[in-house]
């Protein structure tokens, strides 16, 4: 709880974790890109953030990421949408083998996302990549899981990655976590149950948390622009499910919501104000996704490192020059600057 209460308990953010941010790059419009989103997250004194993309992995730009801003872990993921080959095992193996956090099932590709939305690729008021009628359904018309799917969960479990459920049909999620508890996924997350996509029943959502899946609620969900469930809803499934079993994220990015940091911040502070004990609600934005991104045994880079990598941002950045060889860091004539060197505020006007 924040010190400085004002009359009232104030959640905040301190050791807090979002496992679902949308920066920019995106195809979709977005807030802001993942330095600006990080960063805030950062000063709002958060401990780590995911960053996830419909379109691309986020492995390699977490990475990135990671070299410049210091003080807080910064993680991505995959998902299996077209745009990276669909349920494309070689894709999900290299973000696992290059750091890679999470791998999500598909979202705006999938089959029931195209059936609920009237086409792949966009929302309701939303396009964002190429639509068309018929999406990725990851089980057949009996119900079993396709082979390349096994092939993805095997590749989970063996990594200790997280699995998000995603935009699938609720038959698909109740079958795709009985299979990856089958073959040993320990991880794993169900994306925003009360969206429109899968728009779960409770008892459904109950029946998978059972099974030992954890819930992940959004702020999204319950913003104005989009409104798919109030915040009691959200309320009375924690006190069913128990906090020790529910996430709570930000799910944003998008233009018409805060910044993830400060989404999530409302959205904590919200289920607190609707009934959910302050323990339990800071439970569920700190130990909770702290133990499924497994902060306490990641090191992430050193300090020579990021030290090392914001002087090779910085030092091209601000030549005003023509001529490569006259900036001073390609002649190795600029010694890496200890953290803090250079305050965010200064980079940012550069």
């Amino acid at each position: 709880m924040n010190t400085r209460t004002y009359n009232g308990p104030l959640i905040d953010l301190a050791g807090a974790v979002d496992l679902h941010c949308h920066p920019y790059p995106d195809l979709f419009p977005r807030l802001a890109d993942d330095f600006d989103i990080v960063r805030a997250a950062r000063d709002a004194g958060m401990k780590a953030i995911v960053l996830k993309c419909h379109h691309e992995s986020t492995v390699s730009r977490a990475y990135l990421v990671q070299r410049v801003i210091p003080n807080i872990r910064v993680y991505g993921g995959i998902v299996p949408n077209y745009y990276v080959g669909g349920i494309n095992a070689a894709a999900v193996e290299a973000a696992l083998r290059l750091g890679g956090k999470e791998v999500w099932m598909p979202t705006v590709d999938a089959g029931y996302h195209a059936q609920m939305h009237g086409g792949t690729g966009g929302y309701d008021s939303q396009a964002g990549g190429r639509s068309q009628a018929e999406g990725i359904w990851i089980a057949d018309s009996d119900g079993k899981l396709k082979p390349e799917i096994k092939e993805v969960l095997e590749l989970v479990a063996s990594y200790g990655a997280i699995l998000g459920t995603c935009h699938l049909a609720p038959r698909e999620i109740v079958a795709l976590v009985r299979e990856a508890r089958d073959v040993g996924v320990e991880k794993i997350v169900v994306t925003h149950p009360y969206f429109k996509v899968p728009n779960l029943d409770l008892d459904t959502l109950e029946e998978i948390a059972r099974l030992g899946a954890m819930p992940e609620f959004g702020y999204c969900t319950v913003s104005p622009a989009w409104h798919y469930a109030i915040p009691e809803k959200i309320a009375y499934s924690i006190q069913r499910i128990g906090a020790s079993r529910c996430l709570l994220v930000s799910d944003t990015g998008q233009r018409h919501n805060p910044l993830p940091a400060e989404a999530l911040r409302i959205f904590a502070q919200t289920v607190f104000e609707k009934g959910v004990a302050e323990a339990d609600v800071t439970r569920m934005i700190t130990r909770n996704p702290l133990d499924l991104v497994e902060y306490a045994n990641d090191a992430g880079p050193s300090q020579a490192d990021l030290a090392w990598a914001r002087s090779l941002v910085e030092d091209p950045c601000s030549y005003t020059g023509h001529d490569w060889h006259e900036i001073p860091s390609a002649r190795h004539e600029v010694s890496p600057e200890p953290l803090g060197g250079h305050d965010d505020a200064a980079r940012s006007r550069r």
